[in-house]
């Protein structure tokens, strides 16, 4: 947001002597030094308005890590709505890796929902062992009262009584 401020208003006060270290910046290198990123870090953060707002909701509550989701935001808004699709069917969320591969198909026009249910159906390293729920999926069986921690403990319980 701040940089399409800084862009509108020509992005700098008019010039002084105190504004000469900032004569000739660019406005992400500008705010990458403000917050301590980098110009190519800040590009990044830019690029995650590409996102539908369901990806972002997913980046945001976690479901997503932030170096994928850059990736995703690369494709079309409608191969991002298909995404979504993918993951859900898959119960998987991406790895860099596998967003990079999507996002690669994307350019090269050949990706499809198949394609990318292929991909995110990939057993990925360390995940051999993990499954994931989203929350529509649990609170169809538990109070919305419940945050997530007391519905794992709630099912690991039920898993221990029935191996007893």
């Amino acid at each position: 947001m701040k940089n399409e401020a800084m862009k509108r208003t020509g992005g700098r006060r008019k010039s002084s002597q105190s504004d000469y270290p900032l004569k000739g910046k660019k406005t992400v290198e500008i705010i990458g030094e403000e917050f301590g990123d980098s110009a190519k870090q800040v590009q990044r953060y830019l690029k995650l308005t590409d996102l539908i707002p369901e990806l972002l909701e997913k980046l945001d509550n976690g479901e997503l890590s932030f170096n994928p989701a850059v990736e995703l935001s690369y494709l079309t808004i409608e191969e991002q709505k298909e995404f979504i699709d993918a993951m859900e069917y898959t119960q998987a969320v991406p790895s860099i890796s596998q967003a990079q591969r999507i996002k690669k198909l994307s350019r090269e026009k050949k990706l499809t929902g198949t394609k990318m249910r292929e991909i995110m159906g990939e057993i990925k390293k360390g995940e051999i062992t993990r499954m994931m729920f989203n929350n529509e999926q649990l609170y169809r069986y538990f109070q919305k009262s419940y945050t997530p921690a007391e519905m794992k403990e709630e099912i690991l319980s039920i898993c221990h009584r029935h191996m007893s």
